[in-house]
């Protein structure tokens, strides 16, 4: 589309959220990065960047304000890259850098890519990222190919790729419920804005695969159930009496099972959780209850369901009519009741990466981290490159709880943990 001499977007079913309920202290930001083999030269980067950037035009944008919605416009000038430095996925300000919702960083070997939650999910950033990295490989003489995730920069986007996907699903008329009930969090000291704390643990696949398959279960559900089983123990500890569900949110990427090359939003997310007013649980009951839930709900006719409610508010015509600055108030309203009240926690997967044709001895990992939650919490993202699962998790919060309990948990188990931090104390 074409406004003013200027393409642009609206923005996809999932990313009409992000910029109605994002603040100072929620950045609805995340970051992929490409850990290299050499260092960084800065002006390469900024001519992989200048090379790559046009092949995707959903994210060379800026957010502007409609009377009802928020939308997407094209930006014409470049996008400059800087070198790392402070907290990662800071709030996006959109009168800055030309408006990018776009941030590429390099330190030392690490290349990173932070994207406003708005304009894709981790499979889109994961494609920029992976096609960052072999264009600036080719431009050092490198012999790499673009494929296996990684697109021709001079490839023209095909229409499919800046598509709300969202819209071209089968969607039933039945709609699925969005009640549930808060959730325990652990008890947590809020930091200041800005402040992102992350702890990194590397994680070798093959014992972490064993433990996980011992229980019938994958690694996803594995870490979630660690999870749940961290936070299980926590609330019997600190208030046995007044007891919560537990819940961990787990995105689901819709490509999965309706088959899409958009770059933008497409995925959705699912709850599984354990409720201790029940009765007591032991891990392995835990696992066996993130499987069956996984099992059951983790499905296209269930998940078809949950969009289907979110897609009917959008098509509403009332809603449509509603002014923006309304629907920012609704949004934002309904968020604070819900979002991350609901869930104990957040894991994110993208699961294992494969490498370009060519860069198996040029990159040594990827890696995936969310931004600060919205509440007080810490969350959790991993990726797995060749033989090495790397977990971080990143916290707005002082304690650290979670991660050094569940790490603590996988070190008896016998699966090996190698851990780094940003935080002073640890």
């Amino acid at each position: 589309m074409a406004l003013r001499g200027k393409r642009w977007f609206k923005l996809d079913n999932a990313g009409k959220l992000y910029p109605a309920v994002s603040s100072f202290r929620w950045s609805s930001a995340f970051r992929i990065s490409v850990e290299l083999t050499e260092t960084v030269d800065p002006k390469r980067l900024q001519q992989a960047v200048d090379n790559i950037l046009p092949r995707f035009p959903s994210l060379k944008v800026r957010m502007r304000s409609g009377l009802f919605w928020y939308y997407l416009e094209e930006i014409r000038e470049p996008l400059t890259v800087r070198q790392d430095a402070g907290h990662p996925c800071m709030p996006f300000r959109f009168h800055q850098d030309h408006g990018y919702l776009l941030r590429v960083f390099y330190y030392r070997s690490r290349i990173s890519a932070e994207f406003f939650h708005a304009l894709t999910d981790g499979s889109g950033g994961l494609t920029f990222i992976k096609t960052l990295a072999v264009e600036y490989l080719r431009l050092g003489g490198k012999r790499v190919q673009f494929d296996r995730g990684a697109v021709r920069p001079l490839d023209k986007s095909s229409p499919e790729e800046t598509q709300d996907a969202f819209l071209r699903m089968p969607l039933p008329h039945v709609r699925a419920s969005r009640k549930e009930e808060p959730a325990y969090h652990f008890p947590a000291t809020r930091e200041i804005p800005h402040t992102l704390h992350i702890i990194a643990a590397s994680i070798p696949c093959a014992p972490l695969l064993a433990e996980a398959k011992k229980l019938n279960a994958t690694v996803t559900e594995y870490l979630v159930s660690v999870m749940l089983w961290t936070a299980y123990q926590s609330q019997e500890a600190q208030r046995p009496r007044r007891k919560k569900p537990l819940r961990v949110s787990v995105p689901v990427n819709m490509r999965a099972f309706y088959p899409s090359p958009t770059m933008r939003n497409f995925s959705t997310f699912v709850n599984p959780g354990i409720d201790p007013r029940l009765g007591a649980y032991a891990f392995e009951e835990i696992v066996g209850e993130v499987h069956a839930y996984m099992k059951y709900a983790v499905n296209p006719k269930l998940l078809s369901a949950v969009i289907a409610t979110n897609v009917a508010d959008e098509k509403n015509l009332l809603v449509r009519l509603v002014p923006r600055f309304i629907k920012n108030w609704v949004i934002s309203s309904i968020f604070r009741k819900a979002g991350d009240r609901l869930v104990t926690s957040t894991l994110t997967n993208l699961g294992r990466t494969e490498l370009p044709t060519g860069t198996d001895r040029l990159i040594r990992r990827f890696e995936f981290q969310l931004g600060p939650p919205s509440a007080p919490l810490c969350n959790c993202a991993s990726v797995t490159t060749g033989d090495e699962l790397r977990l971080i998790f990143s916290s707005n919060i002082r304690e650290t709880t979670l991660p050094r309990e569940m790490l603590r948990f996988l070190v008896e188990k016998g699966v090996p943990v190698t851990v780094e931090s940003n935080m002073e104390d640890d």
